[in-house]
């Protein structure tokens, strides 16, 4: 099935989507929010971190984190600070309410991070917009789960509130199976947030791959439990589904690197 990426210039670029099982489900989600216009945010597009320092990432923290009355240390930010980036998070995950302004707060966070993946690509996110559209991953997509991207490809990753196993390994949460279970998350929901990769990628994510299974060795057996899963692999962890392509992914780059964001997505046929 094919649909239009449209941009605030009047430009669009066509996009495929597969008849894959995850393909048929956005299919559906996109016939839906074909008639809602993308809340796209300045970082949304790959380049704006790429071309911001980490104190233009700090002001922005602090002003979102203002409009949530919560006051932020500069200096610890500046230094990216993990224990205090997650201080923050912990923060976000007990204050969220459902307004957006928390989201934007959260997502800062994410941003100041030093795991934050350099990953080239476009998110297409409706955020509290497309609530209605979740559903809940089945099983059997996780066979079609990939940490290898080409440019062009249209794809849908982990996003849960919390971390993945891996990436709270990587900004040094505590050791403690309680706040594992509370925080590490499986992916359990399918969203309409998806990405659009403009140069190829393995997101398997850097860092010692032995390290992290020796440390994930002493508590994957319980978190798995806990979760009511098995065989949570860092493939599932880090890995992607595609779903779709496209051949116009330089012309998606021009209007990014020129400003010019995407509106809307229209279903074709």
């Amino acid at each position: 099935m094919q649909f239009q990426l449209l941009f605030s210039n009047g430009e669009y670029v066509n996009l495929a989507i597969d008849d894959n099982p995850i393909g048929l489900a956005y299919q559906k989600i996109y016939k839906h929010l074909s008639r809602v216009p993308i809340p796209f945010k300045p970082w949304d597009n790959p380049y704006y971190f790429k071309h911001c320092s980490q104190a233009e990432l700090t002001r922005d923290l602090k002003t979102f984190a203002s409009r949530v009355s919560v006051e932020i240390d500069e200096s610890k930010c500046l230094a990216q600070d993990s224990e205090y980036l997650n201080y923050l998070h912990k923060i976000y995950e007990e204050g969220y309410n459902g307004d957006p302004a928390w989201l934007d707060f959260h997502e800062h966070i994410h941003l100041c991070d030093s795991y934050q993946p350099d990953i080239m690509s476009l998110i297409l996110d409706y955020r509290e917009k497309s609530g209605l559209l979740e559903q809940k991953m089945n099983p059997d997509w996780f066979d079609l789960v990939t940490t290898k991207i080409k440019a062009g490809d249209v794809y849908v990753a982990w996003a849960e509130l919390g971390k993945t196993p891996w990436s709270y390994w990587q900004t040094l949460e505590p050791n403690d199976i309680k706040r594992i279970c509370e925080l590490a998350k499986p992916w359990l929901i399918l969203r309409p947030k998806i990405y659009i990769a403009l140069e190829d990628m393995d997101v398997l994510g850097k860092g010692s791959i032995e390290e992290f299974y020796s440390w994930w060795s002493q508590y994957r057996s319980e978190w798995e439990k806990y979760h009511n899963i098995s065989n949570w692999t860092l493939e599932k962890m880090t890995g992607v589904l595609k779903f779709g392509t496209t051949v116009d992914y330089k012309k998606i780059s021009d209007n990014l690197l020129n400003k010019h964001y995407p509106v809307k997505i229209n279903c074709v046929n």
